[in-house]
Parts: C-alpha cells; sequence; structure tokens
C-alpha cells in the first residue's frame, strides 16, 4: 500500500466510508452507503434521452473501482470535485442490477472535509501518568489551533485502566480533521485522538434521477 495515492487518505476512508469496493456487491439494489476514493477517470457525455450533460466518474478506493453515474442537478452541483485523482467521499444509493455495482450520488464531497461533516465527538485521550500542567496547556493550544462546534471530551487513562471522561465547555468545541489527528498524536502520543464517527445509514435525499430524466441502465 505505501507508495499508493491513495495512502495519506487512508484512516479518513476507514473512519467515514461505510463500506469499500469489495463489499457494495453485498449491498440490497437501491440501498444508500458512502464510499470514498480517488477519481481515476471521468468521462463527460451528453444523455440521448434528455440532451442533458452527465459524467460518468471511476472511483477507486484500495480493493478495486466503482462506476459513479452523476447528472441533471447533481452534474451541476457537484462536477467542480469531478475531476481526476481527487479524492472524493460520495453518498449515493447502490445500483446493483447490472453485472458490476453502479452508485447514483446523493451528495458529493472532498474527503478531507469528512471529519468536519461526520464527526460526533472529538476524544483525547491523555495518561494521567503522564499529565503535567504543560501538558493541559499544550491541549488548550492546539483547540484553540482547530476551533469548531465538535463537542470535545478529555479522556483521562488511569494506570489501573479506568478512564474517566470530562466533558469540556462549549467554547472548547474543535473543526475535527486529520490535521488535527496528526498534530494529537504528534504532541501527545500515537492514538490519542479518537473521533466518534456518525455511522448510522444516509437519509434517502429526493429522487430526481429516474429513468423518466434519461438513464436507462446503460446509457452512453
Amino acid at each position: 500500500v505505501t507508495g499508493h495515492p491513495l495512502t495519506p487518505y487512508v484512516p479518513l476512508l476507514e473512519k467515514y466510508a461505510l463500506t469499500n469496493t469489495a463489499k457494495l456487491g453485498e449491498l440490497s439494489n437501491r440501498s444508500l452507503t458512502r464510499i470514498g476514493g480517488l477519481i481515476a477517470a471521468v468521462q463527460n457525455g451528453v444523455s440521448k434521452k434528455s440532451g442533458k450533460p452527465y459524467s460518468m466518474v471511476t472511483l477507486e478506493d484500495l480493493e478495486g473501482s466503482v462506476q459513479v453515474l452523476c447528472m441533471n442537478e447533481n452534474y451541476e452541483k457537484y462536477r467542480g470535485l469531478l475531476a481526476p485523482n481527487r479524492a472524493i467521499l460520495v453518498i449515493g444509493e447502490v445500483n446493483t442490477t447490472d453485472e458490476r455495482p453502479k452508485i447514483f450520488p446523493q451528495e458529493i464531497l472532498a474527503l478531507e472535509d469528512a471529519p468536519k461533516r461526520f464527526t460526533k465527538q472529538v476524544h483525547l485521550r491523555l495518561h494521567t501518568a503522564h499529565v503535567k500542567p504543560e501538558q493541559l496547556e499544550s491541549v488548550r493550544e492546539l483547540v484553540a489551533a482547530h476551533p469548531g462546534k465538535c463537542p470535545l471530551l478529555l479522556c483521562f487513562m488511569r494506570p489501573g485502566g479506568e478512564v474517566v471522561f470530562v466533558d469540556t465547555n462549549d467554547r472548547f468545541g474543535v473543526t475535527p480533521s486529520l490535521k488535527l489527528q496528526q498534530e494529537a498524536d504528534a504532541r501527545f502520543g500515537e492514538d490519542t485522538y479518537y473521533a466518534k464517527v456518525d455511522t448510522s445509514p444516509p437519509e434517502r435525499g429526493p429522487r430526481r434521477w429516474e429513468r423518466k430524466n434519461g438513464y436507462n441502465g446503460g446509457e452512453g
């Protein structure tokens, strides 16, 4: 895996994607999921039925690839993100009726924005044996550098294995990000940072890409 262009994003894929390309075929047809990866190719075209432009995106993760069909208002809304070598997270509906699953996106966002969107709480795990006043000051500095609205909990790990959770004031809320994770782990030790992620299935949005809008399952 070392040297793969997706390597820097592996922590985000492991945390924020609900499935990967190897497991897509196991999902029920028309179920909703979150899947992330790197855009390998973008094929643009015009629907023969509706006369509207669309993009067929090849999304790759570490397991394989999947086609993401972006059309109508989603094409207009997200086409700025649809460029080769962009890392994205797709929230969408899986179509498993063809030989290979396809995804119809409901929403697309940059993969680096996934923590901000889907993190419910951030925990900082601190070992009480090492906690000194200057370390708590360092926590304050770290939080001040990443202000936001996500609740922050301090988890004090005692030598005997007990954990004491301390809820912080609203003004110590943070904006979750890979950068915050890396900085927390660099300051206080590996695995200091823990993100409690929303893993509930996506909610269904308006279905506007139906066959009446020009997709017949395999049109180019």
